[in-house]
């Protein structure tokens, strides 16, 4: 058992990583380690850290929701709360009452105390924590699938991971009893059906269910082989047949994280509980005491997951959004989180916001500039974030659609470019870092140091790592690069999986005989030895002359427009310029439509907004935001858009065109569009000086 790492370990900011001498090989650069602790490892599992999270806060608030209230149907304005006892004590009883049906033989004749799979189909609520911290007690596998999957993909994963019951909400009920009838799901044995929205404390601890809910699929489910439960059942079944916990290994299966990809099959990820030890005892930017989270990121997501597991770690709370992110900023007013972990998608839509109303003519743009200014100076100068005049009368705004209490934005998933979260900082007077990591490492490489103004990476590795580049010349990477070495990042750490679940293949092809992971991600290692993304090695696009396209980098600088609310760049090895798809933000596009066409046209008018899309006046206008942007940023003459398509259908995981984090999916979308991408390639490049297309 080893000591946690000192809270909040300071980082030299000068060199933040440190090349090992001697290890340089050809092909590659040095192994790096980082400066603050370069050597660190534990033998602890994640079921061990979180005990001490547990035995501190006794009688802390852990898990929140905000109840359901049948009469009115609608949420109530509040969230009541579990403490961590009382999260303790379902834990115990379900993971006791799974125990006793797999030793009734009621989950399989094959089917032990231990290492099966139980699986998770529902939103963020609190009975996820529970059923996850039930087999990690008793050494069972959690596999999470994302509400949006489709029938494919659902019974893909649940085959694969070989599930023997699973907790899921009414409206995946019927998918998953046709995918047993059908055969495809012949291991999954139960089912246990949640309220689709979780009712008042009360109400749960009597344990009241509808006695129709479930009527028609247990009759279903019979001649399914499969036996139907609600969530009080295994509760009283447990409680009635205590078991002592069975705590895992290090090496012990926890769980399966299925990535969700943007081609093929989702590949499982094994977690284990050791890669959970090592995460949280590292964590060390995360600070003890009362820690409020709101969740609502996909808990199917590792990022998801890592976040809540550290804020239990250190004793605090996690609050469960509603299910409707519609409503997310509701549940923000009422929740005050101080911890808000996001995506670029959702942090560039709020900075756009703001940089449009600073854009505004008149006194109230004014004076927005004038503040912002001010405090991205007190910024540069000493990291100051906070200012006594504008933070009460202007900003003060801003922080309150948060809630007004955030302290600590944290934002992963994919890259975000540092003008925004430099925007961010000053507008919410708070720590707002990016990370970086994947599902093949719990979510977990590098996080920017708290006191860094330098912004522009994703900082430096955590302590105990190694990381090193492989050239990748094809490209025109190498790590001889001048003047920062380039290369695709390989990392090793007692956070990287040690393969993918039945795939032995896709395991040797990610993970190096001396187990550093293959990330996929081009990075370049910066002047204070930090690490900073330069792009996917597979989005890179080989235009018809020759140029390379980084066409997810280029995506996060367009993503400055605030016309936009989605745009996927679209270029082809056949042709020399690239075009794009994009969605217009109904609230700064219907405004803009409105001036050209002489009319006035409202952002709910759909009708209207869709006939406006296929302007060319509206169109020119818009991409001419888009060529603002790349002159701005000093994009060269083969990265600008010179052709556009509008469409006012989103894209979304429903279609096809985005996977369940939100990803573009390129293939499909490129198939989805491709009679107006054609379209833009007919008619030609449009000059970048008038606006029209070339003759």
């Amino acid at each position: 058992m080893t000591t946690d790492l000192p809270p909040e370990i300071p980082f030299p900011l000068e060199k933040q990583m440190l090349p090992v001498p001697g290890t340089k090989q050809p092909g590659f650069s040095p192994i790096y380690k980082s400066a603050a602790q370069p050597e660190y490892k534990t033998t602890c599992t994640v079921y061990e850290t979180l005990l001490r999270g547990k035995d501190e806060h006794l009688k802390s608030e852990a898990a929140g929701w905000r109840p359901w209230n049948p009469v009115t149907k609608n949420f109530e304005n509040h969230f009541e709360w579990y403490t961590y006892e009382e999260v303790e004590e379902e834990r115990t009883a379900i993971g006791s009452g799974l125990g006793y049906l797999a030793k009734s033989g009621r989950l399989g004749s094959d089917v032990g105390p231990s290492e099966w799979t139980a699986g998770l189909w529902v939103l963020n609520r609190p009975e996820f924590m529970i059923v996850d911290l039930a087999n990690l007690a008793y050494n069972r596998r959690t596999v999470s699938l994302y509400e949006t999957y489709d029938a494919a993909s659902a019974q893909y994963i649940l085959s694969h991971s070989e599930t023997r019951i699973l907790f899921t909400t009414t409206n995946h009920v019927g998918v998953t009893l046709a995918a047993a009838q059908a055969g495809k799901l012949p291991l999954l044995k139960a089912i246990v059906i949640l309220d689709s929205f979780r009712p008042s404390k009360e109400t749960v601890k009597a344990g009241v269910v509808d006695p129709q809910r479930d009527v028609l699929a247990k009759e279903w489910a019979k001649g399914c082989g499969i036996e139907i439960f609600n969530w009080f059942e295994i509760l009283e079944l447990g409680r009635a047949n205590l078991a002592a916990h069975t705590p895992p290994k290090y090496d012990s299966i926890h769980s399966f994280c299925y990535t969700s990809g943007t081609t093929g099959n989702p590949k499982g990820a094994i977690i284990t509980a050791g890669m959970g030890g090592y995460v949280t005892t590292s964590m060390a930017f995360i600070k003890r005491g009362s820690f409020t989270l709101i969740s609502y990121l996909p808990t199917a997501h590792i990022y998801a997951r890592l976040c809540e597991i550290a804020v239990l770690r250190t004793g605090g709370r996690v609050g469960y959004f509603c299910g409707d992110t519609t409503r997310l900023l509701e549940d923000m007013a009422i929740l005050k989180p101080d911890m808000f972990p996001s995506v670029p998608r959702v942090l560039n839509r709020i900075a756009a916001l703001v940089q449009a109303q600073a854009a505004a003519p008149g006194l109230k743009g004014a004076l927005l500039r004038k503040a912002i200014a001010a405090k991205v100076a007190n910024h540069d100068r000493d990291g100051t974030l906070t200012h006594a005049v504008y933070d009460r009368l202007i900003f003060k705004k801003v922080q309150a659609v948060l809630g007004g209490n955030v302290k600590y934005i944290v934002s992963g998933s994919a890259p975000i470019r540092g003008d925004v979260l430099k925007l961010l900082r000053v507008c919410l007077a708070c720590d707002v870092r990016e990370g970086y990591g994947q599902t093949e490492n719990y979510g977990f490489c590098t996080i920017m140091a708290a006191n860094d103004t330098s912004l522009g990476s994703v900082g430096a590795i955590y302590p105990g790592m190694e990381l090193k580049l492989r050239d990748v010349p094809d490209l025109g990477y190498t790590s001889e690069d001048k003047p920062f070495p380039r290369g695709e990042l390989l990392v090793k750490s007692q956070s990287t999986i040690p393969g993918y679940y039945k795939d032995d293949a896709k395991t040797k092809e990610t993970i190096t005989e001396d187990g550093f992971l293959h990330t996929g991600d081009v990075v370049a290692i910066d002047q204070f030895n930090r690490v900073k993304i330069v792009d996917r090695v597979k989005s890179l696009l080989k235009l018809s002359q020759g140029e390379y396209v980084a066409i997810d980098n280029l995506s996060e600088f367009y993503g400055q427009n605030p016309l936009a609310a989605q745009l996927m760049v679209h270029g082809d090895s056949l042709r020399d310029y690239l075009i794009g798809i994009s969605v217009p933000e109904p609230t700064t596009f219907a405004p803009l439509a409105s001036k050209i066409l002489g009319r006035t046209i409202a952002p709910e008018d759909t009708a209207a907004l869709s006939e406006a899309c296929s302007n060319e006046k509206v169109i020119a206008a818009y991409l001419d935001q888009y060529t603002k942007i790349a002159k701005n940023n000093g994009l060269k003459g083969y990265e600008y858009i010179k052709g556009l398509h509008l469409t006012i259908e989103p894209f979304s995981v429903e279609n096809g065109l985005l996977t369940p984090t939100f990803k573009v999916k390129r293939h499909e979308a490129s198939k989805y569009f491709a009679s107006q991408i054609e379209a833009l390639y007919e008619k030609g490049p449009v000059n970048i000086s008038s606006g029209r297309p070339k003759l």
